[in-house]
């Protein structure tokens, strides 16, 4: 739809005048570059059911009283003032409410002149009205109407080739994508920014004028539309501006998000255009993805190579690729990521890498992210790796022999950090933590609660059934080491029923509780059975 009636009252030829077209200038200047669907010939006292909601009204007026003929075939009739001007506001308020733009009068052709009663409702309504003359007929209207709508098809269509064209041609430079979203903000006239699979923006390119939004507007919304898997959104960041976000690539397996923040409306060019855009930078990322596939599985490949005792190997391959790499002693991080899969944290890894002043090396280790750096480092990484929600784990290597033992030590430190749960989006844990904590601290709680269930479920169910104390009994005297004097002390029972308690619970476990082995099951799985 590209029709207003400034590109009609334009055209001199046509010799249009404007008669009402609102209460001030501004809104004569809206009224005229309101767009309409398509100009209606018709003299019907009610044309609604037969108009569109945006249209344009052509009309001899027939369907009004003749009061000042302008043929002298057509007889005059006389009405009151206020019944005719009546008849005139009826008119004019149900093809406003329905939505017409304005009315174009034919004069002298039935009516001298436009009826000032016309003009007087169309004022009141908020209606165009303008004067069609005698010489100019309904069909010369329609037909300028149906030229004007070609010109500009033929303009959008030779805008939207030529965006498009200056768009590709960008995409082919050295730093293409950069290229791609720079000359798409020129030609759309809007921001562009593109954000990596965890939200974080990659790009960003201002609007060449009109109001704009910063990154840290930004970077919330499209977070929220990454963790939720929304593949498109449009919604308004502030008064003047609304931001249009399509993820890239697959909900679940996103590859980023393009966004594109607005200071007015979209037409069909800038659709058009944007569709070629996302196709542009969607291969373009596919490629990049391809080539950050290769580099994970290399740096797993050399992660193991170390591994296997070829350090010279790996650092050789490893400066010629990323640059240096770290050198004992090591902190080894094993780092769990919460919200999504360790894949889409390498690129923000390699990131880490690019810009770091110091030599870091990263790579995936059993499904998670593992990090190599070196102690005076390691502070400088875990700040970085904030943002990201991560669990981790860390130990430390003195020599390359030592590296696996590390990576080992660091993933269970990680996995209990995981299993404990601080309520912080990120929390690290040392493995030092863990065995000075002790080694139970290292079991998962969840598999040692069901077994201790098992283990104690037939002591705990007797104890509900017979109103027994068997197992405060085994706890108490296991904590005085399986002692009788102090257990019956403290339990205030007689030793022989103590005895008799205990050979009930060996019957029930099916245990030998004189061996210590035993003891320490029952003493673990008490304590998970509690918890």
């Amino acid at each position: 739809m590209s029709l207003s009636l400034r590109k009609l009252l334009q055209n001199p030829s046509l010799r249009l005048r404007l008669v009402v077209g609102g209460e001030d200038a501004a809104s004569i200047e809206q009224s005229l570059d309101q767009e309409f669907e398509w100009l209606h010939a018709t003299d019907m006292i009610d044309p609604t059911p037969f108009l569109g909601p945006a249209e344009v009204i052509l009309t001899l007026g027939w369907q009004f009283p003749v009061v000042r003929s302008a043929d002298p075939s057509v007889p005059e009739v006389r009405l009151s003032q206020e019944r005719l001007e009546r008849m005139y506001l009826d008119y004019a308020a149900l093809i406003a409410a329905h939505g017409v733009i304005g009315v174009g009068f034919g004069s002298d052709v039935l009516h001298q002149g436009i009826p000032p009663q016309l003009a007087m409702a169309c004022r009141q309504h908020g209606l165009i009205l303008f004067d069609v003359p005698y010489e100019i007929s309904f069909m010369d209207l329609l037909q300028e109407a149906a030229r004007v709508l070609q010109r500009d098809q033929t303009e959008r269509y030779t805008r939207s080739l030529r965006a498009q064209k200056a768009i590709a041609n960008a995409a082919t430079r050295r730093d293409g994508l950069s290229a791609t979203l720079r000359e798409t903000a020129r030609q759309l006239g809007c921001g562009v920014a593109l954000y990596d699979p965890l939200g974080r923006p990659v790009t960003l390119v201002e609007a060449p004028d009109g109001p704009r939004v910063t990154a840290a507007e930004l970077s919330p919304i499209v977070q929220h539309a990454l963790e939720s898997d929304q593949r498109f959104l449009s919604t308004q960041v502030t008064p003047e501006v609304e931001a249009v976000l399509q993820m890239l690539g697959e909900p679940g397996e996103p590859s980023g998000m393009l966004v594109l923040t607005l200071s007015r409306g979209f037409d069909d060019v800038s659709r058009n255009v944007l569709s070629s855009v996302l196709a542009l930078v969607s291969v373009s990322l596919q490629q990049n993805q391809a080539l950050g596939a290769l580099h994970t599985t290399l740096r797993e490949a050399l992660l193991q190579l170390v591994l296997s005792g070829n350090v010279a190997v790996t650092r050789h391959l490893v400066e010629s690729v990323w640059g240096p790499l770290p050198t004992p002693p090591l902190v080894t991080l094993v780092g769990i990521p919460q919200h999504f899969q360790a894949e889409r944290l390498m690129p923000a890894l390699e990131s880490l890498q690019a810009t770091a002043e110091f030599p870091v090396f990263f790579a995936q280790y059993r499904g998670d992210a593992a990090l190599l750096v070196r102690e005076p480092d390691a502070e400088l990484v875990l700040a970085q790796l904030a943002p990201f929600g991560l669990v981790i784990g860390r130990s430390r290597a003195d020599r390359w022999e030592g590296l696996e033992l590390a990576l080992t030590e660091a993933k269970k430190a990680a996995d209990f950090g995981l299993r404990r749960g601080t309520g912080a989006e990120a929390s690290v844990t040392s493995f030092t933590e863990l065995w000075r904590e002790g080694i139970s601290d290292l079991i998962d709680a969840s598999d040692a609660a069901h077994i201790a269930r098992r283990l104690l479920g037939a002591v705990n169910a007797y104890d509900a059934e017979s109103d027994a104390d068997l197992l405060r009994t085994l706890r108490v005297w296991l904590r005085h080491h399986g002692r009788p004097l102090p257990t019956s002390r403290e339990l205030d029972v007689h030793r022989h029923t103590l005895a008799h308690r205990l050979a009930q619970i060996a019957d029930l476990t099916g245990s030998d509780l004189d061996d210590f082995e035993v003891r320490a099951e029952l003493a673990i799985a008490l304590r998970y059975l509690q918890e």
